[in-house]
């Protein structure tokens, strides 16, 4: 996910009591379900939670109008009514599924006893009113690698060529393939943009402000507005998308034009910066852009609201696209593996990691891989950790003091620091 599990479940056990335990149940349950639903149950907790510091939060509360919002806030200068939703291109994936036909092409050159890597894939596309990749659509997507590209890749294995080439250009499909079995150990490819917001309406952004505005929040009554969060998509990317895009404040506009039931929207993008630190690095932050009608009174008294909420969300440790990958799978994200520090008679690991390491579930010359099979199937150089801990074992010194160093809420894990100790007589010679 975009925030780290500690944090998520720190602001879960700060909302237990004011949701109480059957709700929060319920997105524990939904947070614990690999889907793309975790997403939207993340952003719940946080807004909730954020949110519940500064005013008085009711949860589900129903209204006159007998709809029950997620959200019902007040404090001393303001009130309103919200719904939170999350908003993802996981539809578009599923009508462009580029990354299976890459799965599928590598499954295939796995069989075929290829070497991994030296794959790329390249796909053309139709432009109607919106970006279609030309591919068969998901459901046959396999038939279609079995019955065409594997027959093909099989032939020039046999003819015994350097470099594996398959066009394929007809109604069907729009792909090129290269295969160089002695190239780079990594693949690569390229696709025409498809989830750009090309159309002001039809986007999946348009959509999950849509489903929430011809809800219950129709009749709310009130400052009504609608809170989204990033699941992973395009039309919350950067303001300036590029020609024929729309932005999502113009996306926003329209959805207001359309809905006067709803007073405001405020969208919770998940941006990516470059740090101004020696080296830089990048990071992602979460950019707020709240969107009104021109001129209403109410936007400096909620703008404030919301800059106190945003202030007290987590720092993300990963991008949208990243945390909505992680969130279709099982298992957990990988903490400090394979990073180490080392300095005169101290060796710093990774809790997580030593404990794995302790188990039998992986090595330190794994690399703090998260797929320890693939890792092992092309084997990188020893790890500078089991390197150290050589060196000690054969300078005869055994830990002295190992303790925790706990890492933060925005961290997922610990670390572990062995201190050495003097020579030890009970693993060196006497002297």
């Amino acid at each position: 996910m975009i925030f780290a599990r500690r944090s998520i479940q720190r602001r879960l056990d700060g909302i237990r009591e004011l949701l109480g335990e059957k709700e929060i149940a319920k997105l524990v349950r939904r947070l614990n379900n690999p889907g793309r639903d975790r997403m939207a149950a993340m952003w719940e907790v946080v807004v909730f939670c954020a949110l519940a510091k500064y005013g008085d939060l009711r949860h589900e509360e129903a209204l006159a109008s007998g709809s029950k919002p997620d959200i019902l806030y007040e404090d001393g200068s303001i009130r309103f009514i919200a719904d939170v939703t999350c908003v993802s291109d996981e539809g578009l994936h599923e009508r462009n599924p580029y990354e299976e036909l890459v799965r599928l092409i590598n499954e295939v050159k796995s069989k075929l006893r290829l070497p991994a890597g030296g794959l790329d894939v390249r796909v053309a596309a139709r432009r109607d009113v919106r970006t279609t990749l030309r591919l068969p659509p998901r459901k046959r997507l396999q038939e279609f690698v079995q019955k065409e590209i594997r027959p093909l890749i099989k032939e020039q294995m046999d003819a015994g060529v350097s470099q594996i080439r398959i066009m394929i250009d007809d109604d069907r499909a729009g792909i090129e393939i290269t295969i160089d079995p002695a190239g780079s150990a990594f693949s690569s490819g390229s696709f025409p943009p498809y989830d750009a917001p090309t159309d002001l309406v039809s986007n999946p952004l348009y959509n999950a402000m849509k489903a929430k505005a011809s809800g219950q929040l129709r009749e709310a009554g009130g400052l009504t507005g609608i809170i989204v969060g990033d699941g992973d998509s395009a039309a919350l990317g950067d303001d300036r998308i590029g020609l024929g895009a729309y932005s999502p404040k113009q996306i926003a506009d329209e959805l207001l034009r359309q809905y006067s039931s709803i007073d405001f929207i405020l969208l919770l993008a998940v941006r990516e910066g470059v740090a101004a630190t020696v080296p830089p690095h990048s990071h992602s932050y979460v950019h707020p852009i709240l969107v009104m009608r021109q001129g209403d009174g109410r936007r400096n008294d909620l703008a404030a609201v919301i800059r106190r909420m945003v202030q007290e969300f987590p720092t993300p440790t990963n991008s949208a696209a990243n945390g909505a990958r992680r969130a279709t799978e099982s298992g957990y994200d990988l903490g400090y593996h394979g990073g180490y520090e080392m300095s005169g008679d101290r060796i710093r690991v990774s809790a997580r990691e030593l404990m794995e390491v302790l188990a039998g579930i992986r090595t330190f010359d794994d690399g703090g891989a998260l797929n320890v099979e693939a890792a092992r199937g092309n084997p990188g150089p020893q790890s500078e950790i089991t390197k150290a801990f050589l060196r000690a074992l054969k300078k005869g010194r055994l830990p002295s003091n190992v303790s925790v160093v706990p890492g933060g809420d925005d961290e997922n894990d610990n670390w572990i620091e062995f201190e050495l100790g003097e020579r030890d007589p009970a693993i060196c010679p006497f002297r």
